[in-house]
């Protein structure tokens, strides 16, 4: 429990603030130039991958830290090294006890740090023996597949969205080394990994990605790519006729309050023999910490 504790209540200490703060903040640079790339985005995308393998009518997968595997990390659904990069991160901080729970704990801080809403924290969660098969949606999918998987997970496709638009689309984008046909070559210094971000402020949680995308102002390459066939946001936003984007954009606070909601029942998604702890609510009054000696 202490162990727990600090991971969500004791965001300030360690290490982690060095990962997210700035907020555009990554683990690699060259000769000081930006990558483009976030150590927030690579989180929370970590975290929704492991948890995309959840079948709600078995009980199999969920947020179990398979994503781990190298097998699983090498389906073509896991595309990129953000896991990679999360993974090696969280070898600083896990214990025997919690190693399945720091996915979970590290979507705290990116979130939180970058002014997004507060949400439920449980522990409990249990770390995968073997790899799980494929879930995360394509961006080359038909939206009928999109709507399946998330249904299959345990969202309804006003939820989709939801997750869709809250996510690491706040912070994050499309990387063009893992999606080629998706976002060009930049040849940018301050981006050298020619990331095409999803909204103009990848610094910060808010409803850009909604303000912009009803406005027709947005820069999402899921959105105006210039293949239709990857454009997978515009017919996931668009698929009730843009009644949740819109009122989205008209909202912020109802943007937070959804994401909050939706956040906790992603980060509760578990394979069915775990059971998860209470909500974790406020931090012991006093705890004992050691200190070196002067």
């Amino acid at each position: 429990l202490d162990t727990l504790e600090s991971l969500r209540f004791d965001l300030d200490n360690g290490f982690i603030p060095s990962f997210v703060r700035p907020c555009n903040a990554f683990s690699f640079a060259v000769n000081g130039n930006l990558s483009g790339r976030s150590n927030a985005a690579d989180w929370i995308r970590t975290a929704y991958h492991d948890m995309a393998t959840h079948n709600i009518a078995d009980g199999t997968g969920g947020l179990d830290a398979s994503v781990r595997f190298a097998e699983e990390k090498a389906q073509a659904d896991n595309v990129g090294d953000g896991s990679g990069n999360t993974l090696g991160i969280l070898t600083g901080i896990t214990d025997r006890y919690v190693s399945g729970t720091i996915p979970t704990s590290l979507f705290f801080a990116p979130v939180l740090y970058r002014g997004g809403p507060k949400f439920a924290f449980r522990g409990g969660r249990i770390d995968a023996t073997q790899p799980n098969a494929a879930g995360v949606p394509e961006p080359q999918q038909v939206i009928s597949s999109h709507i399946a998987s998330f249904a299959r997970q345990g969202f309804t496709q006003d939820e989709m969205i939801g997750l869709v638009a809250c996510g690491d689309y706040t912070f994050g984008g499309v990387q063009h080394a893992s999606f080629p046909d998706i976002a060009p070559d930049l040849n940018e210094t301050r981006n050298f990994d020619s990331v095409a971000h999803f909204d103009s402020n990848n610094s910060q949680f808010d409803n850009n990605v909604a303000t912009e995308y009803i406005s027709g102002t947005t820069q999402n390459p899921l959105v105006v790519g210039s293949n239709a066939t990857t454009n997978s946001d515009a017919r996931i936003f668009g698929s009730d006729g843009n009644a949740t984007m819109r009122s989205f954009a008209e909202s912020p606070e109802l943007f937070a309050s959804n994401c909050a909601d939706l956040f906790t029942r992603m980060l509760d998604t578990v394979p069915a023999e775990v059971q998860l702890s209470e909500v974790l609510l406020t931090p012991l009054p006093v705890k004992l910490e050691l200190q070196p000696l002067a």
